[in-house]
This record gives structure tokens, sequence and C-alpha cells, in this order.
């Protein structure tokens, strides 16, 4: 009988603060946070000190970055388990369309991005390519990281392991014979920190921009005597910190916060702490390796 009524127990509530996960990992790494979007380099593009070299070389590892991002995309859809059922009218949909739908934007966003930056780069004679001369293709890291960046090598480990399962990942169970519980979490929480550490870095320099010209709307302005000619703090920042890409990220990050509130809501204490246990580590990993993608700069 004291089996029986231990198998029937409804799980326990869970009684900690209401934060969501997304606000929960954004504050345990506040120091490395900062790190990651706060950099000299971030200043130097702010205050039009980054030579066409130099950008240059850092738009050919971003843009490396890019094709990896669109690799593990491709890999998170196709692991998807979306729901055969119809939602009845009124009803939302479920997080796992949801999320498709945000991943299919975001692959036609960075095609947009990858098209921009090549096309900027043509119009302010800006060559693109990585450490050595090459131009961008399949660049195998060295011992200092693809172009020279070790975080970059990092992150590129992190987009690999997208959707792939691993001891103490996206297979965790939270009850020996129930499905995972959102086994696509870790993955989501990724494409969102990688995304929400850019738009917060973009928006960083775009606030500390030099002013040497004023726009009809009162913006700062480059002038072409910027060492790039003007190209990120004409076209570049205003296009990676703009308002809409902030809200784009924000979506991704309610789909996760609002599916893991649901899930605790169902599973109570155990199920947050098995969430939390699955991506914290992750997170840090992420955020570190963000700090990493940034050139060393004067």
């Amino acid at each position: 009988m004291q089996l029986l009524n231990k198998l029937l127990r409804r799980p326990e509530p869970d009684s900690q603060p209401k934060t969501t996960l997304t606000a929960h990992l954004l504050s345990s790494t506040q120091a490395e946070y900062q790190a990651a979007t706060q950099s000299p380099f971030l200043l130097a593009a702010a205050q039009g000190r980054l030579s066409k070299p130099v950008l240059g070389r850092w738009l050919a590892v971003d843009r490396l970055y890019f094709h990896s991002y669109i690799r593990a995309a491709g890999r998170l859809l196709a692991s998807l388990d979306l729901p055969q059922g119809v939602p009845k009218s009124g009803e939302e949909e479920a997080a796992e369309t949801r999320l498709v739908d945000w991943i299919v934007e975001d692959l036609v966003r960075i095609r947009e991005v990858e098209r921009q930056l090549v096309d900027v780069a043509a119009r302010y004679g800006i060559e693109i390519g990585v450490e050595g001369g090459r131009e961008v293709g399949p660049v195998k890291p060295g011992e200092g990281g693809v172009g020279g960046l070790p975080g970059v090598s990092a992150m590129e480990e992190i987009l690999e392991s997208v959707a792939k399962p691993e001891e103490g990942g996206v297979e965790v169970k939270s009850h020996p014979t129930a499905p995972a519980v959102l086994p696509w979490l870790e993955a989501a929480v990724m494409f969102w920190g990688t995304e929400r550490c850019y738009v917060d870095a973009w928006s960083w320099a775009r606030e500390r921009q030099v002013v040497v010209g004023r726009g009809e709307e009162g913006e700062a302005v480059a002038g072409d005597d910027d060492a790039d000619g003007g190209a990120l703090r004409r076209e570049f920042i205003p296009s990676w910190s703009s308002d809409e890409l902030r809200g784009f990220v924000a979506r991704l990050g309610d789909i996760i916060d609002r599916a893991v509130d649901a899930a605790v809501e169902r599973g109570g204490k155990e199920v947050r702490a098995e969430v939390l246990r699955r991506v914290e580590g992750k997170w840090r990993s992420l955020v570190v390796a963000e700090g990493g993608f940034w050139p060393v700069v004067e």
C-alpha cells in the first residue's frame, strides 16, 4: 500500500520564486556575460578605430560561424517531434511548432545577414579573409582557434553538439518511464544565448559611438575618416543592434520560458532541478566561448 501511495503521489509543487529560466541564466553568469558583450574590440568598433584588414578577418570568421549555425539549425529541425494533433480553436500551438517557425525565420535572417556582410564589405573595399590571406571556405582551427580566436573553435564545438544526445544531455528523464522533458531545450537555449549575446554586444557598442555628425533623428553618424570607411557605424552596428532583432530574439526566449514553466507546473520542483542541471553548465560554456569570439585590439 505504501508503494502504491508513493506511485500515485502527485509531484511536489515548485515553491521557488517564479524566475524565468532565461532570466536565471543571465543572472547566473553576470561577470562572464559582461566580458562577452563589452569587449575592447566592440569599443574600437564604436569609435571607428577598427582597420579594414582587422574587420575583414573578423567578418570572415563571423561568416564561417554562420555556416556552422545553419548546420546546427538543420539538425535541430530534424530532431523535433512535432505534435500530430491539430490545436483546438483558440488553443495556442505547441512550443515545438512555434520553435520550428522561429528557426525557419532565423535561417532566412542569417542568410540575409550573410549577404549584407558580403555586400557591405565589397562596397567599402574590405577584403573578407582569414589569417594567412585565405578566402572564406572550410577552415580547420589551429591551436589558436579559427582566425586566431579560441572562442570561435569553442562555439563551433557547441554548435556541433546541437541535437546530439550525450551523457547528461537531452536523454535525461525525470522518471524512468517518462519521456524526456523538453528534449530540444539545450539546443534552443544555445540559439537564444548566442543571439542574445550578439544583440547585447552590438547594442553596447552602439551606445558608445563617438558622435562625429548628426543624422536627421539625432543619431550618431560615422565619418569618412573612420578606419573602416564607416562600414561598421553606418551599416553593421545599426543592423546588428536593431529593435527588430532584439524582438526576434525575445520571441525565442519566450518560447523557452513558457515551455519550461508549463513543464515545471506539471512536474514540480524535480523537473525544475533537472532543467537547471541540464542547461546551466552548457549556458556557462556558451557565454565563456562568446567572450573569446572578439579579436584582441590595442
